[in-house]
């Protein structure tokens, strides 16, 4: 095991030459995409004989998910032209573009080769559903402020085969289910109001793979279990553990949650047993985030701990300056945003790559990452939309009537709860 004691500082010249030596940026080669072409072999009639880059304009102008269900099946040209990978990557050249040539976004190697992995239909659907929350004019703000009368500490953009949903937690003891699609009127938003917890609430999470179970965890030391597939929380199961749970992170059939007792425990929901036990803080647990090999966990002694599943040892220990609130992990890079106002990247085993500046003025509280965004909320009541990228650029900054708490961020839908019982969501106009 290593323990480091990390103290970040604008003028640490080693973190400097670490970035520029181990991280460096480097744009999209855009031009080499733009002399792409398709295939004209595929050309017959039509549309079909104008130029390949004149389709691609025209394309440009209809939506991903339009592309790829309606557009594609129209002819074997444009099912060829849609699999084809010129065609995505000049999309993602789009994406990465902006009106404003400073602000065009700058990925590394590391990031281009993942978003090759994932898929590039999937990382530009995710980008240019960021793209609508960049500009005021394309945003319509709600505000919930009756539905809770505590502090919100946890929100969650829900994963529904029809529907779009939404969860809130509260110091009330209360969850509330909101439809996304009628947000106009607090009383018909909110569409399932749970009472089972008889403690703050703290922490929500929905399991991985597009499931419809989800987790809550609770100062009344339980954790419960939900099924949202017929669009409300319907309880299936749930646990004591003798300690209030303060964190989550739900993948496929194994709850990782974080206690005020310092421990991370590993909870196999099909045996309904623990699975593992990790002591490795000396404070309460604020923040889990987990791989296949990896389980990232901080807390209030403002350690970052790295555990090793594969070896099943604890790999590394980081004493950092501030406690770290929130932890996200996406290929291939940890996010960690704390108290300090700033977001670190590490690499998988806990290098630190980059440092980024945030421009908040007091903790941020939570933060929320994904291919489309990074989201921080801060206890300045301000919350900031950044683009996705270890480089990233602002494109949005949302100011609020109090302390943000938690926030959570997906394709076009922006949720943020606040310490005046408030939730609020901001949204693209056009989301069909």
């Amino acid at each position: 095991m290593e323990t480091d004691n990390m103290e970040f500082s604008s003028d640490e010249s080693d973190l400097e030459q670490e970035e520029h030596s181990v991280f460096q940026s480097v744009p999209l080669n855009t031009n080499k995409l733009l002399s792409c072409s398709i295939n004209t072999s595929l050309t017959s009639t039509g549309i079909h004989n104008l130029p390949a880059e004149l389709i691609f304009d025209i394309l440009e102008f209809i939506d991903v998910k339009t592309l790829l269900t309606v557009v594609k099946f129209v002819s074997r040209y444009f099912y060829d032209l849609l699999k084809s990978s010129e065609f995505w990557e000049m999309r993602l050249a789009g994406c990465l573009k902006s009106e404003n040539s400073n602000q065009d976004m700058q990925v590394s190697d590391c990031e281009l080769k993942q978003m090759f992995k994932v898929g590039l239909p999937t990382v530009v659907y995710e980008m240019e559903s960021s793209r609508s929350l960049k500009y005021d004019s394309s945003i319509e703000k709600y505000v919930m402020s009756s539905n809770h009368y505590g502090d919100i500490h946890c929100v969650k953009i829900l994963s529904h085969p029809t529907k779009r949903l939404a969860l809130s937690g509260s110091r009330d003891k209360t969850m509330c289910v909101y439809d996304l699609d009628n947000l106009r009127s607090q009383e018909s938003s909110v569409i399932n109001t749970n009472t089972d917890h008889n403690g703050w609430i703290w922490t929500v999470d929905q399991e991985d793979f597009q499931s419809s179970k989800i987790a809550s965890g609770s100062w009344d030391s339980y954790i419960h279990f939900y099924d949202i597939g017929r669009g409300s929380l319907e309880k299936t199961s749930d646990i004591s553990v003798h300690s209030a749970i303060l964190c989550t992170r739900y993948e496929k059939d194994l709850l990782l949650y974080g206690t005020y007792s310092k421990i991370v425990f590993g909870h196999d929901t099909r045996s309904k047993a623990t699975a593992f036990k990790l002591k490795n803080h000396t404070k309460p647990v604020l923040s889990i985030a987990a791989s296949a090999e990896y389980i990232w966990s901080s807390g209030e002694d403002n350690a970052l701990v790295c555990y090793d599943r594969r070896m099943n040892k604890l790999l590394k220990r980081i004493r950092m300056e501030r406690i770290s609130s929130s932890i996200k992990f996406l290929e291939p890079y940890l996010w960690v945003a704390g108290y300090d106002g700033y977001i670190k990247c590490f690499n998988k085993d806990m290098k630190i790559m980059k440092k980024i500046e945030t421009g908040h003025t007091q903790p941020i509280m939570d933060m929320s990452h994904s291919m489309g965004a990074t989201v921080t909320a801060c206890k300045d009541g301000v919350v900031k939309f950044f683009s996705p990228n270890t480089s990233p650029v602002l494109w949005n900054s949302f100011t609020l009537g109090n302390s943000a708490s938690c926030v959570d961020y997906k394709r076009g839908i922006l949720m943020a709860g606040c310490c005046d019982s408030s939730v609020v969501f901001w949204k693209n106009k056009n989301l069909d």
